[in-house]
């Protein structure tokens, strides 16, 4: 794979060394004419294209992100960031900062969706940018592909199946879609998908979409990513819906757990039994 990469980049890989496994395929570090990169490889080609253009449009928006140095067939090569140890209050600062700064984005045609179909993790996300109601894009384009891809997968009864089913179709008496604007989500804030350099945050690994932007919030509390300083922060700029905590947190942390559903199964799927049961369901 180095000769490869080196003929790809038509200079020589100095150095190659396995730095993790991903979701579709193993992470290694590259040093190339004395620089240090993260190289991304998997037979899902098509993945690591979406994954090059992702970083590429949040470039474009504004947003910290590694450099796409090379994305050509198994290979996505990126700038290496090299992340600084911070305090807890000021790594949710920052991040609070940065995902401020993403959610401010928005399209012209106030659609939601995106250009083109992303990916999360390993599993599609289908991005059919031909709604302005947010309940219907959440229902159809995200929680029910997933829903069907665990029941599928035998990760969840049928009888589940028809309370998500029977949820997706009264969402919008569910959410006050009055006071959402499309706003571009990373779609997948965890703490591993975001790193702390000296001169602030970076995020990685995006699933992104436009939708609202508490969705993101309800994930980072599924999670636990962050906490009190960040919600401060964030708040500052954004301040949160009254619905927020009862409604929306319960209601947008089924689609994150269903793809753990869907890639892990066992706990996951009593955690959606409990987001349910939560939701009246």
């Amino acid at each position: 794979m180095q000769a490869e990469l080196s003929e790809a980049l038509g200079q020589v890989v100095e150095a190659w060394e396995y730095f993790g496994q991903g979701q579709i395929g193993a992470l290694y570090k590259a040093t190339v004419a004395g620089q240090e990169y993260v190289v991304k490889t998997s037979v899902q080609e098509d993945k690591l294209a979406i994954e090059a253009r992702m970083l590429d449009d949040l470039h474009d928006a504004g947003i910290r992100v590694p450099k796409v140095m090379l994305s050509q067939g198994p290979f996505l090569m990126l700038e290496h960031i090299k992340s600084v140890p911070k305090d807890r209050s000021a790594e949710e600062s920052e991040a609070a900062k940065l995902l401020a700064s993403l959610h401010a984005v928005t399209n012209e045609s106030r659609m939601y969706g995106y250009y083109y179909d992303t990916t999360i993790g390993p599993f599609p996300q289908i991005n059919e940018q031909t709604q302005y109601n947010w309940a219907l894009f959440l229902g159809q384009m995200r929680m029910m592909p997933m829903a069907r891809r665990c029941y599928d997968g035998g990760r969840i009864s049928k009888q589940m199946m028809e309370r998500l089913e029977l949820l997706c179709q009264d969402l919008y008496k569910r959410i006050d879609m009055s006071r959402i604007t499309p706003s571009l989500l990373h779609g997948d804030v965890w703490s591993g998908n975001i790193l702390f350099e000296k001169q602030g945050a970076c995020l990685i690994d995006p699933a992104i979409y436009y939708g609202d932007r508490e969705m993101e919030l309800a994930f980072i509390l599924l999670f636990d990513t962050f906490g009190e300083t960040f919600f401060d922060r964030y708040s500052e700029v954004h301040p949160l819906s009254e619905e927020f905590y009862e409604t929306k947190v319960p209601l947008y942390q089924l689609y994150p757990v269903l793809v753990h559903v869907a890639l892990y199964g066992g706990s996951y799927a009593g955690q959606l039994e409990q987001l349910l049961k939560r939701l009246k369901v």
